[in-house]
């Protein structure tokens, strides 16, 4: 499974992607410390899923969530946020997030959430037969 990951903090996402990549059975083939450019990178390279911060600069990530749910519904969203209130939860769930996820303790969950996600999503896609 191909991640791409989006955080500007650098030691969550070294952290992240360290993580991701020493899973066997998935790579973090990018990483973007803002939100401007998530639905070109996420055309360009293709990821099974998509691990997103909702506290960064630039471009709001929840309008990024956005344009990328409409443009790339197929790539599902986890939000990987440092905020455990309820309202922001729902708020990514709004915009498309398909889970959420607060930062913290190890990488179990995160894994386990990828997995998941990237497993339904493949499996919409597969034709009825």
């Amino acid at each position: 499974m191909k991640v791409l990951c989006v955080d500007d903090n650098a030691i969550i996402m070294m952290a992240t992607q360290a993580t991701i990549d020493a899973a066997s059975d998935m790579s973090c083939v990018g990483c973007l410390y803002r939100a401007d450019a998530l639905v070109d990178t996420v055309a360009k390279l293709k990821p099974d899923a998509v691990l997103l911060d909702l506290n960064m600069p630039g471009k709001e990530p929840l309008a990024a969530l956005r344009e990328l749910t409409v443009s790339h519904p197929e790539v599902p969203v986890i939000v990987f946020s440092g905020f455990s209130d309820l309202d922001t939860a729902q708020s990514a769930y709004d915009a498309g997030a398909k889970r959420y996820l607060t930062k913290g303790g190890d990488g179990r969950p995160m894994l386990d959430a990828i997995r998941s996600v990237a497993r339904t999503a493949s499996a919409d896609l597969v034709p009825a037969t």
